[in-house]
């Protein structure tokens, strides 16, 4: 993937966040437990907004934007990709929600590192911003809900 301007970036981004959108809507549809569906719903409605932002999104934006300072648990280290299924239990479609965030913010990562241009570095370091702000979420959630547990 070579990202050459902002606007492709911007293009990128809010078609990500259109798939973020159908994994978790299908995600919602899947899982037969309600609490599971509530939060993927909210997911959606998250999702929604950061289209919204992201196509909205320009240098000066960029530039006013201050990075998040939550600690990473560091959870989708251990953890394994899994593919979508419907008989999916609730730990693994938050293992596969958080391994789909951390791909995310890998790319947008990986992408900043590469690219010459100033304003597109900044632009994918907000866009990278996002997405370890959407793992660190769904992480907490996961530690809460499934390793307090068990």
């Amino acid at each position: 993937m070579g990202f050459v301007t902002l606007e492709e970036v911007i293009k990128y981004a809010v078609k990500r966040e259109e798939d973020a959108v159908q994994l978790y809507t299908r995600a919602a549809e899947l899982t037969t437990s309600i609490a599971a569906r509530k939060m993927f719903e909210e997911f959606v409605a998250e999702e929604m907004g950061h289209k919204k932002v992201f196509s909205q999104m320009d240098l000066a934006k960029a530039e006013q934007y201050k990075a998040s300072k939550v600690p990473d648990l560091g959870i989708s280290k251990y953890l394994v990709d899994l593919e979508l299924k419907p008989d999916m239990s609730y730990p693994q479609i938050l293992q596969f929600a958080i391994k789909t965030e951390e791909n995310a913010y890998q790319l947008y990562k990986s992408a900043a590192e590469v690219t010459e241009d100033p304003q597109l570095k900044k632009t994918l370091e907000v866009f990278a911003d996002v997405e370890l702000g959407h793992k660190k979420r769904i992480e907490a959630i996961y530690d809460e809900r499934v390793l307090t547990e068990n």
